[in-house]
């Protein structure tokens, strides 16, 4: 019975000076024999970094997790913009087209005038034609045509159209339900 609980403590004894000896033996970070690179770290991936985004903005990016960020965007168009080079029809709607184009780095700019917006008005077409009437401060920098609200002249509304998706609101839902604004 004493052996079998030596042979435990002796095993991990054994691994962990095996360990350090891997470890020690490591080359230098200047040596590059030898040396493991990271996929974010091949060539592939610095050339697609540095190639131009495909879309011009996008409202509905769908990006990895990763470092950088690999997106697409899903926009849906009544026209792929002249860069995509893979433009496919809509799965929800065939008569609007998606560009499928991947991009390494930030998804870019929004398309919207306004980030996010509580008094969407919007047409029932498919895709929506939307106007914001949120009273704000300061117009957002992507908007056209920013104007002094008619009830309030100290803030602005921003008076531009929008074709594309609902835009998200601005307050959280949690916020909404208990009432706020």
């Amino acid at each position: 019975m004493g052996m079998k609980r030596c042979i435990v403590p002796s095993i991990l004894l054994m691994l962990s000076l095996e360990a350090a000896l891997l470890v020690a033996d490591r080359p230098s970070v200047d040596d590059e024999v030898g040396t493991i690179l990271l996929p974010s770290q091949g060539q592939d991936q610095q050339a697609a970094m540095a190639a131009p985004r495909p879309w011009k903005c996008c409202d509905r990016p769908r990006c990895t997790r990763s470092i950088p960020p690999i997106c697409t965007c899903v926009d849906e168009a009544f026209e792929c913009a002249s860069t995509c080079k893979a433009c496919v029809p809509s799965t929800r709607n065939p008569s609007l087209q998606v560009c499928q184009d991947q991009y390494v780095g930030d998804p870019g700019p929004i398309c919207r005038p306004w980030e996010c917006c509580d008094s969407a008005a919007c047409t029932k077409t498919d895709p929506p034609t939307c106007r914001c009437g949120d009273e704000v401060e300061q117009c957002a920098p992507t908007c056209k045509s920013c104007e002094a609200s008619t009830s309030n002249p100290s803030l602005n509304v921003c008076k531009d159209a929008f074709t594309g998706a609902i835009p998200p609101t601005c307050t959280p839902p949690e916020a909404l339900a208990a009432g706020g604004n």
